[in-house]
């Protein structure tokens, strides 16, 4: 079996990952981008001149961008096999396709070098929207260099107890707190919040086991600080995005986002030299740097609470919560096992399948030992290699992690066409909408009555 550990190191180097824009990863008739690639990143160049981060510097980053036709890199020192230069820009090379390594908007090693990736297969987002977007990707690229140690490792988001409805009621009470704090007029009133929400915060984390604290520090490290130099690029006013129900109890990563946001907008507020500060002890947690800045404010004694009545309120919608999330894994299952259409299923138990990537803004961890993947998964072991891009699949866990310890079964539901088979010396290639399996030592069994197709070990 492959070691626990390098599962577990594949899932840090996807903490940055951030699914693609509306359409992205739908290789299936891609829309062209509205924006040229080198526009965009003449655009995200100058947005760069903005005091976005000590030590950052966008306009020296590579880049990787596919406008749904090809893939652009720039500035990149060494570029792979199959780019070619473009005699339009110099400097620039061009891939006819989309590169196998773009796989989402994130940052992710190419040709050896970290890279700031982008999709652009979408109609529906502005210049500047993109641009920010690749500023984003591109602090991930100078995290990964200047910050390593800031990473969320994604083998707890499948573990998170997300039905523990005491410790999601706390959360509710974080939540609003932070709200309160981001809206309120004065100084005093916007400390008294946070610390109400920091409060609520240590509440919660003691129902917590240690991973879970430690994956939502990471993500709000990782993601809400990218989110927040993205904020300070597009030099607009952009609301913290948190749903006035709160999200979803299993929201975890979502959440980290806006978190991470919140706080570093509050650290503006109140510890004005925050990032210098961060830069030189970056194994700080936010959430620490924040206890400190409020604490010692002259207005400490400000009053602020929430009633006894409001807790009960939210422990009973928290109750409500957690029911809602074991009925809606039950509905998607059932849906997604109810497609119409050609099914694939590829069993492989010994040895089983590994995770090799995955979008972990796109899962949905089931029951049993299931998860429901609804954007792109890649699985690989000695047996060969399967990837999904753009549909949803069902993975079936070997061990007792849901995905590290490997996957036992992988289904495909909802294929407009029955996958198309071949071999050759020993090697079965499966490809379909989406889909595509290149395995070795497999037997195929096809089944027209329930249109199934169905690959094992002999």
């Amino acid at each position: 079996m492959r070691p626990y550990a390098v599962s577990i190191a594949i899932a840090l180097l996807l903490a940055g990952c951030r699914a693609g824009l509306p359409g992205a990863g739908r290789e299936a008739a891609p829309r062209l981008a509205p924006v040229p690639a080198p526009d965009l990143v003449a655009e995200a160049d100058r947005m760069a001149a903005r005091d976005l981060w000590p030590g950052f510097e966008p306009r020296t980053m590579p880049v990787a961008i596919f406008d749904g036709r090809r893939t652009w890199l720039f500035r990149h020192p060494s570029a792979p096999e199959g780019f070619e230069a473009d005699p339009e820009h110099p400097g620039v090379r061009i891939f006819p396709g989309r590169h196998p390594s773009v796989t989402a908007n994130t940052s992710t090693s190419l040709g050896g070098i970290q890279t700031a990736v982008l999709l652009l297969d979408s109609t529906r987002a502005s210049r500047a929207a993109f641009a920010g977007v690749l500023i984003h990707e591109s602090f991930h690229v100078y995290q990964h260099r200047r910050h390593p140690t800031w990473t969320a490792n994604e083998a707890e988001l499948f573990t998170y107890p997300a039905d523990d409805g005491e410790a999601l009621a706390w959360r509710h009470l974080e939540t609003e707190a932070l709200r309160r704090a981001l809206a309120a007029a004065s100084g005093a009133a916007s400390a008294c919040w946070t610390r109400e929400a920091l409060d609520a915060r240590a509440r919660r984390f003691t129902r917590l086991p240690p991973g879970a604290v430690a994956y939502e520090r990471g993500v709000e490290l990782v993601e809400g600080l990218a989110d927040y130099v993205e904020y300070r690029a597009r030099n607009v006013a952009v609301r913290v995005a948190f749903p006035r129900i709160e999200y979803p109890a299993d929201a975890v990563r979502q959440r980290g986002y806006a978190v991470g946001l919140a706080f570093a907008r509050l650290l503006d507020r109140f510890a004005p030299a925050w990032r210098e500060e961060l830069e030189r002890r970056d194994s700080t947690g936010l959430d620490s740097l924040l206890g400190v800045a409020v604490r010692g404010r002259a207005d400490a004694a400000a009053s602020c609470a929430f009633g006894a009545g409001a807790v009960e309120a939210v422990r009973r919608h928290a109750v409500r919560d957690v029911a809602a999330l074991r009925d809606q894994r039950a509905a998607l299952r059932q849906a997604f096992l109810a497609r119409s259409g050609w099914t694939l299923v590829i069993e492989e138990e010994h040895p089983p399948l590994y995770p090799e990537g995955f979008d972990p803004l796109n899962v949905q961890r089931l029951a049993d030992g299931e998860v429901l993947h609804t954007r792109w998964l890649k699985l690989g072991g000695p047996a060969g290699t399967v990837e999904v891009m753009g549909r949803a699949a069902l993975t079936r866990a070997a061990g007792t992690h849901p995905l590290f310890q490997g996957v036992r079964s992988l289904t495909v539901t909802g294929l407009p066409e029955e996958p198309a088979v071949t071999e050759a010396e020993g090697r079965v290639t499966i490809v379909a909408e989406g889909v595509r399996a290149s395995l070795v030592g497999v037997l195929v069994e096809r089944d027209e009555g329930t249109r199934t197709l169905r690959v094992r070990a002999p």
